[in-house]
């Protein structure tokens, strides 16, 4: 069951999404909107945000939509993620979902936004038929991940685009 505050990205976000990105990324740089609009453009329903009021994705006209949050996923089509600030190749289709980024407000800090956020995205991946999940964690992100049953593979070094201490992880549907 989605929560009425999981809303799928529509265009006048953006602004917000990228207030956020630019928030919470401390130890790599801010992708620009061009590539993360490529992720969004491949795969839409599997990027959404978290809004405050859910009446808002509503009124889509509103300048201000009270994002708290969001997740941009798509599919991949290796265990090898994608380099980070590079649009994604139209040959990237796969069976895995790769989830490219999660970035929560400070203001919504503490209210469990992602971990509603992943659980939507897993039940959203698994109806939609991925056989598992990849993504690569950043900023001291590992424990969060290992309790939604990511873990770490240990074989592979993520690319030096996502910083020193970077960590992939995987996860079947």
């Amino acid at each position: 069951m989605t929560s009425r505050h999981i809303q799928p990205i529509i265009q006048t976000m953006w602004a917000e999404i990228l207030k956020i990105q630019a928030e919470v990324y401390s130890e790599i740089e801010p992708e620009s909107l061009e590539v993360l609009q490529s992720k969004w453009q491949q795969s839409p329903s599997c990027c959404f945000v978290y809004l405050a009021k859910a009446e808002l994705a509503e009124q889509s006209r509103l300048e201000e939509q009270n994002v708290l949050g969001y997740l941009l996923a798509h599919a991949w089509h290796s265990e090898t993620p994608p380099k980070l600030y590079q649009i994604l190749p139209e040959e990237s289709l796969g069976t895995i979902l790769f989830l490219h980024d999660l970035a929560i407000s400070k203001h919504a800090a503490g209210r469990g936004v992602g971990t509603k956020m992943v659980k939507h995205l897993l039940d959203t991946a698994t109806t939609s038929g991925f056989e598992k999940a990849l993504l690569v964690s950043v900023q001291d992100s590992v424990s969060f991940w290992q309790k939604h049953g990511f873990v770490e593979l240990k074989n592979q070094q993520a690319n030096e685009s996502y910083g020193e201490d970077a960590k992939i992880m995987i996860r079947a549907l």
